[in-house]
């Protein structure tokens, strides 16, 4: 029954890399049963621990509400299917990778919407994307860029360090743990070990930001505060807590994963969110945060838009 649901997992995570992928039998499936969960997870550990494989060509992908399985059925120590990691492989382009560690090739990583997924990068740096998140890795040297959410886990290495870029923002880290939220210019820096300098766009000095902070950087200023270690990236365990957190960054959080648009518009854009959204479709994350904000949700059929009351 175990590699049962290790297969399906795998045959989920290959799917989302195609534009028919099912999200909804993707949802019931996690939700069915919590064994799906931890599966999925475990394959998208293994995802990222895959540095080469052969080419091979893939099989018939089935009805598209649930892929073929394309790979036989043997498994190895943790139960996860050797032919798995080949597929896995397959479904997200990863080949024979000759490079020297040193100077890896350049590589876009994406996850999609309703899903994180946790890639290996050069120098022992992991990195979490969360859902709807975009993260690309130089060819040599020079900084990542990130677009939307991430976790990174960054091993301790005093001769180099790792620069990130997302929105004009540029974080730098010589190994730490710390997660990133951006959008509409405001952005979110939690460290959870470690420290990490951050700069603004446009300037040259940098904020230091060490572990068990919270810099919110928005409009060329940046506010240090206390942060809640549990918090750190919570997207990661299956929901979303907030707090004192811009309104910019949540309704980013809900567009995201998602995959529908939601912005904040007027004076509602400068007030902060505490509190916690479960995962769901976009209806109902703006719901609950509609009745926990006391905003207005308007809808011209394709972006929400979060807005006072008063409409001011």
């Amino acid at each position: 029954m175990n590699e049962d649901i290790h297969e399906a997992a795998a045959r989920w995570h290959c799917a989302q890399q195609h534009d028919d992928m099912k999200w909804r039998g993707f949802t019931t499936w996690l939700e069915a049963d919590p064994r799906h969960r931890l599966a999925y997870d475990e394959i998208a550990l293994l995802d990222a621990r895959i540095d080469a494989t052969l080419p091979i060509p893939s099989a018939g992908m089935g009805t598209p509400e649930m892929p073929a399985r394309s790979f036989p059925r043997w498994a190895i120590g943790s139960g996860i299917a050797v032919a798995a990691a080949v597929t896995l492989a397959i479904g997200i382009g990863i080949g024979i990778r000759d490079e020297q560690p040193d100077a890896p090739a350049a590589r876009e990583f994406a996850s999609a919407p309703k899903a994180t997924r946790t890639v290996r990068l050069a120098h022992d740096v992991t990195a979490t994307l969360g859902a709807g998140s975009r993260l690309s890795e130089p060819e040599a040297g020079g900084p990542m860029r990130l677009s939307g959410s991430a976790f990174f886990n960054i091993r301790h290495d005093p001769t180099r360090s790792v620069v990130v870029e997302v929105d004009g923002y540029r974080i730098r880290d010589v190994g730490t743990r710390f997660a990133i939220n951006s959008a509409d210019g405001v952005l979110s820096l939690s460290v959870e070990e470690g420290k990490v300098a951050l700069q603004l766009p446009g300037q040259t000095s940098e904020t230091l930001v060490a572990a068990g902070q919270e810099a919110i950087a928005q409009a060329g200023r940046v506010m240090l505060r206390p942060a809640r270690m549990t918090g750190i990236a919570s997207w990661r365990s299956g929901r979303f807590v907030y707090d004192q957190t811009p309104l910019a960054l949540v309704a980013a959080d809900i567009a995201r994963y998602t995959g529908q648009p939601v912005s904040v518009s007027g004076s509602a854009a400068q007030r902060s969110f505490s509190g916690v959204l479960a995962p769901g479709d976009r209806q109902a994350m703006v719901s609950t945060l509609t009745q926990l904000t006391g905003l207005h949700a308007d809808s011209d059929g394709q972006t929400v838009r979060l807005v006072d009351r008063t409409g001011s």
